[in-house]
């Protein structure tokens, strides 16, 4: 038996013949198994890898494909594959022949009891090269998607770039593959057994983005701040899914250095969806949530209705309007009755309130999410307050 990634003659196919663990896949062909193998069986040498394929589109299963080229016999080959130490899907395995010198058949595969390893009988009427692809899922071998943005001095644009990061913990060394992620061009070369790759995916320059502010009273009290991007061509993205991973935020001072601003794990953003980047307290908007009135309404006991009114009161210390996000948890059926919205001036005993024209817009997610969009005037600065009252029927509870 020949170890074609170390071609050391080895004398039994089973005791000794599977190579030591760190030393990957290897394709071995022999004249004759114990137990008796017909003498019409021949012996074929086969070289190391030309090709190898990594794809690891799939977040969860790694598919690698190699290739290579055989000198068949005429007749009935015999072929080993082997892969102590190393963390193959032995279901998964596959053997074709995608170039022949005549005809080619893969007659059945055999699997020793107790070893890491597999049979193919391969018979071949004509003798000469043929080409084969081995294709088979290995664990242990995972990549993940890191995202650096930099924000603009003007806040306008910013400089997105993607990674993909592998991590080789499969026992098998790739001495040269060609590596395809999610996004982003493959990457070719090694990619040793413990090692570790940041391959660039891609890179965008003047990536238009919206600033937004988010709250959601039941995560924190304090207001989140998201810059949202657009994954498509026109905001300079490749409009291809983006994967989920760690982002890491920055924005350029005046004096040409950066500032780190906070990181986040974003989610999977298909083309033309949003990609949003959540990085902790806004200090520039503030808002405070109180229910302002409750009332209980008779349907028929014990079954009530309550008509509940929240008031979110909203400042903005910006020197111009924001787009804001409030989420609302009703929770069970429910209607919103009326929103009004309020603009609050003075203090203590002297507060009034007046009402005020701003684009509120509602969109009911689901029976427990309620989200408010609403255009916020810069008003902190005056101190002034924005109070939208939300007036919610919350029906038929016990």
């Amino acid at each position: 038996m020949l170890n074609l990634e170390n071609p050391t003659p080895n004398p039994s196919p089973f005791r000794g013949g599977v190579p030591k663990a760190g030393r990957g896949l290897a394709l071995l062909a022999c004249l004759a198994i114990v137990g008796g193998i017909s003498a019409r069986t021949k012996l074929v040498t086969m070289p190391q890898r030309e090709y190898t394929r990594i794809d690891l589109k799939n977040p969860n299963q790694t598919i690698v494909e190699e290739e290579r080229t055989v000198n068949l016999q005429a007749g009935t080959n015999q072929v080993e594959y082997a892969f102590s130490g190393v963390a193959v899907d032995i279901n998964s395995i596959q053997f074709r022949p995608i170039k022949t010198p005549g005809t080619v058949r893969v007659i059945n595969v055999n699997y020793p009891p107790g070893e890491n390893a597999l049979f193919w009988e391969v018979f071949s009427d004509k003798a000469g090269p043929g080409v084969f692809r081995i294709s088979y899922l290995i664990q242990n071998l995972h990549r993940t998607t890191a995202y650096e943005a930099v924000i603009g001095k003007d806040e306008k644009t910013l400089d997105l770039k993607a990674h993909t990061m592998v991590q080789n913990g499969s026992g098998e060394h790739f001495a040269s593959a060609e590596i395809s992620s999610v996004i982003g061009k493959p990457y070719n070369g090694g990619l040793l057994q413990g090692e570790s790759k940041k391959i660039q995916a891609f890179s965008a320059g003047d990536v238009k983005f919206t600033k937004k502010f988010f709250y959601d009273y039941s995560h924190s009290s304090e207001v989140a701040l998201i810059y949202e991007v657009k994954n498509d061509k026109a905001s300079g993205l490749p409009e291809t899914m983006l994967p989920n991973g760690k982002a890491r935020v920055y924005q350029e001072d005046s004096q040409g250095s950066e500032a780190f601003l906070g990181e986040d794990w974003t989610q999977e953003t298909g083309a033309g969806q949003k990609l949003e980047l959540k990085l902790g307290q806004a200090k520039e908007v503030k808002v405070t949530r109180t229910i302002v009135k409750k009332k209980e309404e008779v349907v028929k006991l014990p079954i009530k209705n309550y008509h509940q009114t929240v008031r979110y009161q909203i400042e903005n210390f910006k020197e111009g309007s924001v787009p804001l996000t409030v989420v609302e948890h009703p929770g069970g059926e429910w209607v919103v009755d009326d929103i009004e919205v309020k603009e609050e001036s003075g203090e203590r005993d002297e507060i009034r309130e007046k009402s005020y024209s701003t684009d509120v817009k509602q969109e009911r997610i689901d029976l427990d999410n309620l989200k408010l969009h609403i255009q916020v005037p810069a008003n902190g600065r005056e101190k002034k307050k924005l109070n939208v009252y939300v007036k919610l029927i919350l029906k038929n509870r016990w």
